[in-house]
């Protein structure tokens, strides 16, 4: 047997044998449930706070379980990792989300509130890490950009089930109901979790990392950080996830309570963002190939900061639900895009890359919707979208730095074979 026959032996063997097409198929599935809970729970939150008697500024500051435990376990993902793979991250996600639903089928009391949001984060940053992991290890070995269309998955599972939630919620069933109902859609998911076999946690390093590429060997948020572009796509995250925070938490109760409508229009109106959110997704890779990542950013920061001044004045029900909608789709690519930059800065640790990059999106959903929540107590639900606005201003100016316009004319030459993309100082 030759040298290279005995790499390729030794290789093989170090590495288990796994199927790309099924695990992409399994990361898709976990991923849109994961929309899934994030459309029940966020068409639900108007009628709990109906039924518990909340105002809107102590829900807001319960919602703040939600994203500090999510943040606490991103903080741990290193750790965690030392002892689960993605198979069992996801699946522990999982089980958290559908606790979740459990619990606001079963809970009458605030308290089973904040056991629902301590679930919904633990699940949250679980499933995150574990199906973004996949999905960079995915493109990193395929060579094909699949974020864009994982997060579009995602989000068609939250139109699915705000459309449906709020249209059963509409014909008197108990939002408890709906709960159940949608934990049994869950179930079937969380079961083949158990069967598909997943790629190895890490690869093995490359024995001369690039230059530049500080980042690679132990990974961390620190080092990560050290990386001009990394620090850049982290804040943009950051504030991409903001816009999303306040529509996923506040958007029902938006119309319900400031609009005065049925929620079966505030459950309408997130769907319809969630939608465009889809449809803004899937065309995204087409526009960052065709005209590029700082382009790409500077369209989605224009038209945010549209939707965040035309629901600043409130007008009337329909001229809101198109700002909603003007801002999903506006919103839409910053995230993944996001992702796609940050997994080339250390392509070999891809899972503590996608945990990294999750940080600052529950650190986003611990100040945002807290914010939102007390800001519209001392003014309006509407004023308050002044945070929408400055949002997105910020990805605006973040996206004529020097770090994006080098990460453009890196991107080609990234494409074509080399998975490191850097942005220097």
């Amino acid at each position: 047997m030759t040298t290279e026959h005995q790499e390729e032996a030794g290789s093989a063997k170090a590495e288990p044998t796994w199927n790309l097409r099924a695990v992409t198929w399994l990361s898709g599935a976990q991923f849109f449930m994961f929309g899934i809970a994030i459309g029940v729970m966020t068409v639900a939150w108007a009628e709990v706070i109906r039924s518990l008697d909340l105002s809107d500024g102590f829900f807001g500051t319960a919602h703040l379980l939600l994203p500090v435990v999510g943040l606490l376990t991103l903080l741990a993902a290193k750790r965690i990792y030392r002892y689960l793979d993605h198979r069992w991250i996801g699946i522990y996600g999982q089980l958290a989300l559908i606790g979740l639903l459990v619990m606001l089928a079963v809970s009458d009391h605030f308290v089973g509130l904040l056991i629902a949001f301590v679930l919904a984060g633990l699940g949250s940053a679980l499933v995150d890490t574990a199906t973004n992991s996949v999905f960079m290890e995915i493109q990193a070995r395929s060579g094909r950009e699949v974020m864009n269309m994982m997060y579009a998955i995602n989000s068609g599972g939250t139109v699915i089930s705000a459309l449906g939630a709020g249209a059963l919620i509409s014909l008197d069933m108990n939002y408890r109901w709906v709960a159940v109902l949608f934990v049994a859609i869950m179930v079937p998911v969380l079961l083949a979790s158990f069967v598909i076999r997943y790629p190895p946690v890490n690869r093995e390093e490359p024995e001369e990392a690039p230059s530049g590429a500080e980042a690679e060997g132990g990974t961390g948020l620190v080092k990560l950080m050290r990386n001009p572009l990394f620090r850049v796509v982290f804040v943009m995250t950051v504030l991409g996830i903001a816009v999303e925070s306040i529509v996923q938490v506040w958007s029902v109760i938006y119309v319900d309570q400031l609009l005065d409508a049925p929620i079966v229009y505030g459950g309408a109106a997130f769907a319809l963002f969630s939608l465009t959110m889809m449809i803004g997704r899937m065309i995204n890779a087409w526009l960052v190939a065709s005209l590029g990542i700082r382009r790409s950013f500077l369209i989605s920061a224009a038209g945010t900061a549209l939707s965040g001044a035309l629901l600043m004045g409130a007008f009337d029900l329909w001229f809101s639900v198109f700002a909603f909608l003007l801002m999903g789709i506006a919103i839409a690519g910053v995230q993944p895009t996001c992702l796609s930059a940050a997994a080339r800065v250390a392509p070999s640790r891809v899972n503590i890359v996608a945990a990294a990059m999750m940080v600052p999106a529950y650190a986003a959903f611990i100040a945002t919707p807290t914010v939102y929540g007390w800001l519209s107590d001392a003014t309006s639900l509407n004023t308050a979208m002044v945070l929408v606005v400055a949002a997105g201003v910020g990805v605006g100016v973040l996206a004529l730095g020097r770090p994006i316009a080098e990460a453009d004319r890196a991107a080609e030459p990234a494409e074509s074979g080399d998975p490191t993309l850097i942005a220097r100082a």
